[in-house]
């Protein structure tokens, strides 16, 4: 699966387990085998891996233990050269029934399924297992198949979305005072997912991810003299990106409504009130209310003159920040709002038809081969005008 359709399912993931209980609750007693298995998997992942992921993969794999319990299947049963791939198409089978349910999309599923996979194969580095039944062709048969890189299944700011938003933010911060440091903070953002190329999870922070550059871009990461960033990006190394000079401005203004008190001060902190009185309250305890009554009330200054720094916006808030925008935007948009992945879309829209090397650049994906996938539509676009040119150079009178 291309690293681009990966980052758009995060948030069908997210929605899906939040939406259900740890259904091994309600079902027939698990294999202890298998049980130990999963949660030796998972203390794996949570010691060395990403909390994220870990946090993902743990919701998957309880309901996948749960329906094999659900279907008196056992993990001896899966070391079966032909009942164990049997097994798992069967499970792949139940996502397919899901998807046509329209319970989940058919990227979910693959994802469900080879997160079952990469812990069958845990399970033959540990010697519980002698062989992943998952890899078997006949195991995955099942699975619903998806249209991969498909422009249809993903969402592209267009051009027209991209100003009609950034329109927006800019005419909201320009009639709020020059200290507005909520819509400096969302003009700021929404230019920055619009123009840098950046992910979100490189720029905000992930409740389920406390690793450093993963709890919100800071500002001593920020180089205004460069026009660059220093964020941590999706192959888990530090790149320096570009901030284009589309971006520039609305940064400077943030950081001078912000008026930070060190570098360590995340670019796009939480506007949610009682986050911040919370964070203020847990650092000064008893003397919280005789602080903040000697700053007038004003929070953001207690937080300054007691140098502690904000909660960051998570991917979650910037989600309701965005749905926010562009309901007050009132534009036509595919879905329901513009989302934060598709400013990295739309951009990649944008430079990939002008030059692939430098998509490819700007984008920080490691083989260009990755990039094609993601902007395939382009390709096709271009080949079909290109035939349509080769037929009618070929003056046929039909």
């Amino acid at each position: 699966m291309g690293s681009e359709n990966n980052d758009h399912q995060q948030t069908a993931l997210t929605e899906d387990f939040d939406s259900t209980s740890d259904a091994e609750e309600s079902c027939p007693a698990l294999d202890s085998d298998l049980r130990a298995l999963v949660d030796r998997y998972l203390t794996s992942q949570r010691t060395t891996g990403s909390q994220a992921y870990a946090s993902t993969a743990a919701s998957v794999l309880n309901r996948w233990a749960a329906w094999m319990a659900t279907e008196s299947h056992e993990l001896d049963e899966l070391n079966d050269s032909q009942a164990g791939p049997r097994v798992l198409n069967e499970y792949a089978l139940q996502l397919a029934k899901r998807v046509a349910d329209d319970e989940l999309v058919a990227a979910t599923a693959e994802r469900y399924f080879a997160i079952v996979s990469a812990c069958l194969s845990f399970g033959v580095r540990q010697g519980a297992l002698d062989r992943n039944p998952a890899l078997a062709e006949a195991a995955s048969e099942s699975l619903p198949q998806q249209q991969r890189s498909d422009r249809t299944d993903q969402q592209f700011w267009t051009p027209a979305q991209r100003q009609a938003i950034v329109e927006f933010v800019d005419e909201q911060a320009a009639a709020a005072p020059d200290t507005a440091l909520i819509e400096n903070r969302n003009r700021a953002l929404v230019r920055v997912l619009a123009y840098s190329g950046v992910r979100g999870a490189e720029v905000l922070s992930h409740t389920k991810d406390d690793r450093e550059g993963r709890n919100g871009l800071r500002w001593e990461n920020v180089d205004f003299d460069a026009g660059t960033m220093l964020i941590f990006g999706k192959n888990q190394t530090w790149e320096r990106t570009p901030l284009p000079s589309k971006c520039l401005p609305a940064v400077r203004d943030l950081h001078s409504a912000l008026d930070p008190d060190d570098g360590q001060w995340p670019v796009f902190p939480s506007g949610h009130s009682p986050s911040l009185y919370d964070k203020a309250r847990a650092e000064l305890g008893d003397r919280f209310d005789r602080l903040l009554a000697a700053e007038q009330g004003d929070i953001w200054q207690l937080l300054r003159t007691q140098n502690i720094s904000p909660p960051p916006l998570t991917t979650a808030g910037a989600r309701s920040v965005m749905k926010r925008l562009t309901d007050g935007a009132d534009f036509e948009v595919d879905g329901e709002y513009l989302k934060l992945h598709g400013g990295r879309r739309g951009l990649g829209d944008l430079l990939y038809r002008i030059d692939r090397g430098h998509a490819q650049d700007i984008l920080r994906h490691d083989d260009l081969s990755t990039t094609q996938k993601a902007y395939q539509h382009i390709d096709a676009e271009e080949r079909r005008e290109q035939l349509d040119s080769y037929l009618e150079d070929a003056n046929e009178s039909v």
